[in-house]
């Protein structure tokens, strides 16, 4: 469990930077790029150690003789979780590609980024009463919360973007949603979907 709270510290600590007045006094020292860089190293590091702790948590039940686990359960999935999580997915996984691509989607919601990882994390803690779960999907959660709160977005424009864009935006979001659906036992360990079946996406 160790492992995995200390890449959450590591993702989410470098993510609180931008909400300081440290963002500034590290570009003023090193400049835009070399801070964007070592922000993007140092957010790729914490993720990959978050995805390791992750898989190496056994989420079996500790009450079985052969389990060696510190993972516990402290609620069981809702009757309908897993059906509610295959409907709100899709929008967190398009929000979040809408922070991608400029389009009317991103002048609307302003914090499509944040508001698609709530999203997710929302569906995650609906779906997974474990201990390893919670830790990591509320500490996202709380995170996008307190940075929707916090980050000052300009006024959006006021021009509108071709209907194209939303378009792009849409379909890159659900085929991204099929691919993480199709391969989310190799991030999480966990297969949710039958990959024999041609419509593995639907729940």
């Amino acid at each position: 469990m160790i492992v995995l709270i200390i890449g959450i510290v590591i993702f989410l600590g470098v993510h609180l930077i931008p909400l300081t007045d440290l963002r500034n006094s590290l570009i003023a020292s090193m400049g835009e790029k070399k801070y964007q860089g070592l922000f993007a190293l140092i957010s790729l590091v914490g993720l990959v150690i978050i995805i390791y702790g992750f898989r190496q948590i056994d989420d079996c039940n500790p009450m079985m003789a052969d389990c060696d686990t510190d993972n516990i359960f402290l609620w069981e999935p809702f009757a309908y979780s897993r059906e509610i999580s295959f409907l709100l997915m899709p929008f967190s996984i398009i929000f979040i590609a809408a922070s991608l691509v400029q389009s009317n989607l991103t002048r609307i919601l302003r914090h499509p980024m944040l508001i698609g990882v709530l999203i997710w994390s929302f569906c995650h803690l609906l779906s997974n009463g474990d201990l390893r779960s919670i830790i990591l999907f509320a500490s996202l959660g709380v995170y996008s919360i307190i940075d929707i709160i916090y980050t000052r977005k300009a006024a959006p424009p006021a021009i509108s973007f071709p209907a194209s864009k939303d378009a792009m935006v849409i379909a890159s979001g659900l085929i991204a949603y099929s691919v993480l659906l199709y391969f989310h036992q190799y991030v999480s360990g966990e297969q949710i979907v039958e990959k024999n079946n041609l419509f593995f996406f639907l729940p």
